[in-house]
Order: structure tokens, then C-alpha cells, then sequence
């Protein structure tokens, strides 16, 4: 505690003590707790700065030896990039030409140029279609009427184009002449889009039984569990499953007798 202080009323020299000041006479009483406590803060505010100037060297003279020991060791190799998440393809648009290619080319050597019998073309032009659509879906395969139209339009082109190939080596009409030649069109083209669509429905039941999970036929499971609430998974998977291999069935039956009924 210092031995003087000032009076806050004359600033006047006081010794620690007094209760009024020699000089204005005023009553110091009140005011000396205030003096006394403001005091303390001050010195207690100068061992503060005091402290502060010791850092603020410490901080000053600390890069240095960072920068000094940072040229001493090797540089560190830089972290290699995270690999970069692909989009997962569900449907490979690049089989269908591919696939179709193959069908004409066949439809070409069978028919035009080898003169194969008409039931070796029914044959590739089932087999052909029923690998395409395994091949035109990718991971997580999902079903929707979106591939029904695509297996159709596969089997339309396919056979106005074969009909065009026929036209341009026979110099025959373009169009088939009579009720039994619009038949085997008929037949011919629905065992193409038959079979396409067996493959696609094989890939979705192959993914599912992979997955042993619902990845197929969403709508079918929502329905379902709009009904019930509380449908246990398994249920609804033996459902599902039951429902592919079914139709998978059917469609391949389907394009197997369309080719049958379709031979003249």
C-alpha cells in the first residue's frame, strides 16, 4: 500500500491514514475504501502489462525457431486427393446398338447371304434380345415402365428394319402383303420384345437376390406397406422375388411360342 495518496476533491498530498484532507477540509471517509480499492487495481493492472510484455517477446522470438527448424527437416510429401465418387450408371444405353447390330447382322447372314433355315433366325432372335436386356442394366437395377417401352421400340425397329433390308435385296414391297405375313411380323416382332424384356427382368432378379434386399418394383412394396403397416421384410422380399422369376417366366414362354407361331 502506498504511503501517500492524492485528495480526490484538491489533489492534494495526503499521508495513508488521515480521514480529511489538510487543505480543503473535506471528509475523507467515504471515499478512502474507494481509494484503497483502486489502488489494488492499479497494481494488480501493472503485473498484468508486466506479464503481457513477457508474452508478447516469447510470441516475437518463437517463429524464428520455427522457421529454423522447419529448414533443418525434410518437407513433408503432400496428402494424396480423395478419390472422386463416380455416378452409378443404372442403365447402359450403349448396349442397345450394340445389341441391335448383332440382330440385323444376323438376320443378314441367316437370311440373305447363307440361306439358313427360319427356325436358326428365330433362335438368334431370341437369344440375341434376352442377352441385350441382361446387359442393359447396370448396378441397382430398377424396373419401370420406361424399359417396357425401350424393349418395345428394340423389337418395332428391329424388325422394320429387317423388313428394309429384305425390301433392298428382293426388290419385294416394304410392307408385309396379306393377314398371314402381318402375323408373322406380328409374332416375330413380339418375340423380340418378349425376350428383350425376359433379360431385363432376369438382371432385376438376379440384383435382388444379390442384394437380398427390395430394388426392384417400388411402387408394388409402397402399396403394400400402405396396406399393411407392419409387413415383415422377409414377406415382402418372397413377394417381390415370386413376382420376377413369375414374370421372367411368363415373358420367356411368351417369346418362345411368339417365335414358334411366327415360323411359316
Amino acid at each position: 500500500m502506498q504511503d501517500q495518496f492524492n485528495c480526490p476533491y484538491c489533489d492534494a498530498a495526503l499521508n495513508a491514514g488521515v480521514l480529511s484532507c489538510r487543505c480543503c477540509g473535506r471528509d475523507l471517509t467515504p471515499v478512502l475504501p474507494l481509494l484503497r480499492r483502486l489502488g489494488a487495481l492499479e497494481e494488480r493492472l501493472g503485473a498484468f502489462e508486466k506479464r503481457a510484455e513477457e508474452d508478447r517477446a516469447a510470441l516475437a522470438a518463437r517463429p524464428v525457431a520455427a522457421a529454423a527448424s522447419a529448414a533443418s527437416e525434410p518437407a513433408d510429401a503432400p496428402e494424396p486427393a480423395p478419390p472422386i465418387a463416380l455416378p452409378v450408371a443404372r442403365r447402359r444405353y450403349w448396349v442397345l446398338p450394340f445389341g441391335l447390330t448383332l440382330l440385323l447382322l444376323a438376320y443378314c447372314a441367316i437370311v440373305l447371304w447363307f440361306d439358313l433355315p427360319l427356325w436358326v433366325l428365330r433362335l438368334a432372335s431370341i437369344a440375341i434380345p434376352f442377352v441385350t436386356g441382361m446387359l442393359y442394366f447396370g448396378l441397382r437395377p430398377r424396373l419401370i415402365a420406361f424399359d417396357i417401352a425401350i424393349a418395345i421400340a428394340f423389337a418395332i425397329f428391329s424388325v422394320v428394319t429387317m423388313n428394309a433390308l429384305l425390301s433392298w435385296h428382293d426388290n419385294i414391297p416394304l410392307l408385309p402383303q396379306g393377314p398371314a405375313a402381318w402375323r408373322e411380323t406380328s409374332f416375330y416382332a413380339l418375340s423380340i420384345g418378349a425376350s428383350m424384356f425376359s433379360g431385363m427382368l432376369l438382371r432385376v432378379t438376379q440384383a435382388a437376390l444379390a442384394a437380398r434386399g427390395l430394388v426392384s418394383l417400388p411402387e408394388l412394396r409402397k402399396g403394400l406397406l400402405a396396406v399393411h403397416g407392419k409387413v415383415p421384410m422377409e414377406t415382402l422380399k418372397t413377394i417381390e422375388t415370386t413376382i420376377l422369376l413369375v414374370g421372367t417366366i411368363i415373358s420367356a414362354i411368351t417369346g418362345l411360342i411368339a417365335g414358334i407361331l411366327g415360323v411359316k
